[in-house]
């Protein structure tokens, strides 16, 4: 009897440690996954930003790329089943996402929504040339600080 206790107990630690393992895993997955759709974003938001800065041509279709890029990559990002409470910068070596996102997850959803919203806005600025790509870029910019500021750990 002292051997199938054991034996139960044994299946049971491993089960237990294989399901955490699992768990860490995944965290550690969508903070990867969450870095390169960041990274995705910034390198569009850059050709963006160059465009309206004048530091290279204005060229519509390539703004519109970027733009369209900028919106696929954020639509991913914010997917709820990027955002696991595992997932954040206490629990993840490498991960910026504060755990305030979890404990205001409605407000963080809404300025996801505002982000969405600022790169549509973009993406149809693209189309009407270089002045209206300029006035885009400060809702642009605002809603990715809007939550940056407030759920993104500084760099260390």
């Amino acid at each position: 009897m002292k051997t199938t206790a054991k034996r139960i107990s044994f299946v049971l630690a491993a089960t237990l440690a294989a399901g955490s393992a699992f768990a860490a895993s995944h965290a550690m997955e969508q903070q990867e996954a969450r870095e390169a759709l960041m990274k995705e974003m910034g390198k569009n938001l850059g050709t963006l930003g160059k465009m309206a800065k004048g530091e290279i041509d204005f060229d519509g279709a390539a703004a519109s790329a970027a733009a369209t890029a900028l919106h696929e990559a954020a639509e991913k990002a914010l997917a709820d089943d990027m955002w696991s409470e595992d997932s954040d910068s206490m629990s993840v070596d490498g991960s910026r996402a504060m755990p305030e996102i979890w404990d205001n997850y409605a407000d963080f959803q809404e300025k996801g929504a505002t982000l969405i919203a600022a790169i549509e806005s973009a993406q149809a600025a693209t189309g009407e040339g270089l002045q209206a790509v300029q006035a885009s870029m400060g809702d642009l910019g605002g809603a990715c600080g809007g939550c940056h500021k407030v759920y993104r750990a500084p760099e260390e």
